[in-house]
């Protein structure tokens, strides 16, 4: 079952076109990775998917976006943004202590009571597997934590309002290897409650872990697919051309 259709979208800033009619739907409860070289519109398709594009200066968004079958240009921007996380490149832990940063977005959307808030930070920090690294400094600045541990309280963060999707910009690109596996390995288990989108770079990543992947080149969307299969045998010239690393 697909949660996330996107037809005919386009993106263009101030007229110049970034994304060009792109038809994609998002299948639930799996990991879809978004590919290709840099400057193809790969972050600009993640904010048209939770409609931060529309709040960015001169974009321009053309073209429908479903959400389980409700237009999201129809939708409250913040119910959109809690039914649709965004987790950026860069971990952005707030400049506060670990549990305040995990409690900023339940109390936003009104819950109320430090024992249901307690039980959030907990659920959210096991299921990022942060608890048991974090629960005696709850109380320490976020911004102490090493790289890994940010991106994975940045994860359990966007969690912590249930969110049904969860999109992830290059969550590994600053990572070193073995966090990377972590979040990887996060990745495969989030995936049973949650649907992922994830944009990277990182071709072995997006097989190691994605059902489907999607190629974009030049802000077209030039295959999409299951992902082993768009691996070992696609359909384009463009898209064995990239996998061969003839451009990226």
């Amino acid at each position: 079952m697909n949660i996330l259709t996107l037809e005919g979208v386009g993106v263009s800033y101030d007229g110049s076109p970034a994304l060009e009619h792109i038809d994609l739907a998002i299948p639930e409860k799996q990991i879809t990775a978004v590919t290709g070289p840099s400057g193809c519109g790969k972050s600009t398709l993640l904010k048209c998917m939770n409609g931060m594009i529309t709040s960015e200066r001169g974009a321009a968004l053309q073209g429908k976006i479903s959400l389980s079958g409700e237009d999201i240009a129809g939708m409250d921007p913040q119910e959109l943004r809690r039914r649709v996380g965004l987790v950026f490149q860069t971990p952005a832990p707030f400049p506060m202590s670990i549990y305040q940063n995990m409690t900023y977005a339940p109390k936003y959307y009104g819950v109320k009571g430090g024992e249901r808030l307690r039980k959030i930070v907990q659920e959210k920090l096991e299921l990022a597997g942060l608890y048991e690294e974090v629960k005696g400094d709850l109380k320490k600045s976020a911004l102490k934590l090493s790289g890994g541990q940010k991106q994975r309280l940045c994860i359990a963060r966007a969690l912590t309002v249930e969110p049904e999707i969860l999109l992830l910009d290059e969550p590994c690109s600053a990572l070193d290897v073995k966090s990377t596996a972590v979040i990887e390995e996060l990745l495969m288990k989030l995936k049973k409650r949650y649907t992922i989108v994830i944009v990277t770079h990182n071709l072995a990543q997006a097989r190691r872990i994605s059902d489907r992947t999607a190629f974009l080149y030049e802000g077209r969307l030039v295959e999409y697919g299951d992902t082993e299969k768009l691996f070992s045998d696609p359909e384009k010239a463009e898209t064995r051309s990239f996998l061969m690393g003839n451009f990226g």
